[in-house]
């Protein structure tokens, strides 16, 4: 028995200076791990300073991010950018964001600098139900600053593969103030699903409705908005009352609905 775990012992230190080695050898990929590591942990209590701690004071990055419907948005950051982003991440408890590195395309290892380009996957999460899922490319650059690898520069191309909850696009047209068209562009999946929708506003039994072909809101004469007995608003307008209809019926799909 002792001898199976001197054996074991011998085995674990043997690792534990082959895994050392390893990390001295490759300190930028031993960074880029140290980062996707440390952003994974947030959701399991981590803080933003062990994220923060990896990056240099004259930081800078940016991100290209390739939306479901191929449209390209830019950003440029710096170390207070990343902080915010943390903040963002870990003050929303319905937020889970998780990273994967996928592989290694490219890496050059210097003794003070390091370059390292990868493929990372990405998904996000709201209340548990998928919001995106897709790919960076990372070109990464590191420096060793007082014995310290830090990241001084990180270039990020994002492409949303799948997105199931995010932004929806909303284009509303009335025919006077009791009848309203709507037409929602929403995410589902792989693309952007659309769906017409008409909405009367109508009397019944001396209460005021707004109908669909199967739904249907109480408006009060106070304004108070209503669905299945629940308060979703406050309005006297037709139009905005039949904005917070659409906002109801697509909350499991839409974190914000842009109105046209």
């Amino acid at each position: 028995m002792k001898k199976i775990t001197l054996a074991l012992i011998i085995i674990f230190i043997s690792n534990s200076t082959f895994f050392a080695q390893a990390s001295d050898k490759e300190p930028i990929k031993q960074l880029l791990m140290d980062y996707i590591n440390k952003i994974n942990d947030l959701e399991r209590g981590a803080k933003k300073n062990d994220v923060l701690y990896l990056f240099d004071e004259k930081y800078s990055g940016n991100t290209v991010y390739v939306n479901l419907s191929g449209a390209l948005v830019r950003k440029n950051y710096d170390k207070k950018n990343v902080s915010s982003q943390l903040d963002d991440i870990i003050n929303d408890d319905n937020y889970n964001f998780r990273l994967t590195l996928d592989k290694v395309v490219f890496q050059s290892q210097k003794d003070n600098a390091g370059i390292i380009s990868a493929v990372v996957t990405f998904e996000s999460f709201i209340n548990k139900k998928l919001a995106e899922k897709g790919t960076m490319l990372m070109d990464m650059v590191g420096v060793k600053i007082d014995e310290r690898w830090k990241i001084v520069q990180n270039n990020m191309v994002r492409v949303s593969e799948a997105k199931d909850i995010g932004e929806c696009v909303c284009y509303m047209y009335g025919n006077g103030d009791t009848k309203f068209v709507t037409e929602v562009y929403f995410p589902a999946g792989l693309e952007y699903s659309q769906k017409l929708e008409s909405f009367q506003i109508t009397r019944k039994d001396g209460s005021r409705l707004i109908k669909t072909h199967s739904e249907e809101f109480s408006w009060k004469g106070n304004g108070g908005l209503y669905y299945k007995g629940k308060s979703i608003g406050q309005t006297k307008d037709a139009k905005l009352a039949i904005q917070a209809a659409v906002k109801n019926l697509y909350k499991d799909s839409c974190v914000k609905v842009i109105f046209n």
